[in-house]
């Protein structure tokens, strides 16, 4: 069966590729490593999503904001402020946080970070407050009940080497996995130029007139 969009599809040319017999049932374990991969890896228009929702109080007073479940990287988060429209948050490292909560910081809220898992939020809303979060989602896993998804079927190639690659402990000195392993690098690299290109494609170029000296 030749790639065609489809989760079985991908486990016949996996088999075919490898050529392994005895490694049959390990397939789907090597497409879910293969997509782990290219989740720690890819940051591509297709991935970029939406989560909004109210925020809420932690026991100390903190105000947070949950991951989605799906969340991968932030891209922005911003806050309802009935003066101001939407107010796009700062990000702020821990000790950044720590400073500025030492520093009685007050006001309308103005940063963010990240502990165990959530969004904090500095100086905290004095109520619930509405967000929108923009983020990256992971590209969501193949299966017996989602038979395909965007990547699958946008870039079935990357599929399949990221997958072969996930056979690695299995084919050990196998000289294929640096073929595949340079292809997969190439096919993200295209794929992210071709994310940006999309992005400025929207905007216009101003030429500058350089300086030196």
């Amino acid at each position: 069966m030749a790639l065609d969009g489809t989760y079985s599809g991908l486990q016949a040319s996996v088999a075919d590729w490898l050529n392994r017999a005895d490694l049959t049932t390990q397939i789907t374990d090597f497409i879910a490593l293969g997509e782990a991969r290219v989740n720690r890896v890819l940051r591509v228009l297709q991935m970029e999503t939406f989560s909004t929702g109210a925020s809420s109080t932690s026991a100390q007073g903190f105000g947070t904001v949950g991951f989605p479940t799906d969340w991968l990287q932030t891209r922005t988060l911003r806050l309802a402020n009935p003066t101001r429209g939407q107010q796009l948050l700062e990000y702020v490292g821990e000790e950044e946080l720590d400073d500025l909560q030492t520093q009685g910081l007050t006001g309308n809220t103005r940063y963010y970070t990240i502990i165990n898992g959530e969004f904090q939020l500095l100086p905290a809303p004095s109520a619930s407050v509405n967000y929108v979060l923009r983020y990256y989602a992971k590209i969501p896993a193949l299966s017996v009940s989602n038979t395909s998804n965007w990547l699958l079927l946008k870039s079935p190639d990357l599929y399949l080497y990221s997958s072969l690659l996930g056979a690695e402990a299995y084919l050990k000195d196998d000289e294929r996995l640096t073929i595949w392993g340079a292809a997969q690098q190439t096919i993200m690299t295209e794929m992210q130029l071709e994310s940006e290109q999309a992005k400025r494609s929207t905007t216009r170029l101003v030429a500058k007139r350089a300086t030196f000296g």
